[in-house]
């Protein structure tokens, strides 16, 4: 930091963990976000993230629709678990 350089590493977002990266921010959104966002913010389609959007829903944990995407009650309360249901392999 005395140099004028305060950040201690960089590194390149691969494009495989940028759906994750991507649900990692807007996640903690309590008002959610819009589903087109996600295209303009990662250069992905939603379908990338499909499978996970899918889970997350079946468990009550995500609310979507056409005009939003937003963590339920229960996914704020359990927002660990729902973002790590968006972790690649």
């Amino acid at each position: 930091m005395q140099t004028g350089n305060a950040i201690q590493e960089e590194v390149e977002i691969g494009r495989a963990e940028l759906g994750f990266e991507f649900m990692l921010n807007t996640l903690r959104l309590q008002n959610g976000f819009e589903p087109n966002l996600f295209a303009e913010r990662t250069g992905l389609t939603l379908n990338a993230i499909e499978k996970p959007l899918n889970l997350a829903e079946s468990k009550g944990l995500l609310y979507r629709d056409h005009q939003i995407i937003k963590p339920t009650a229960l996914g704020l309360r359990f927002l660990n678990d729902l973002q790590q249901l968006f972790l690649t392999d």
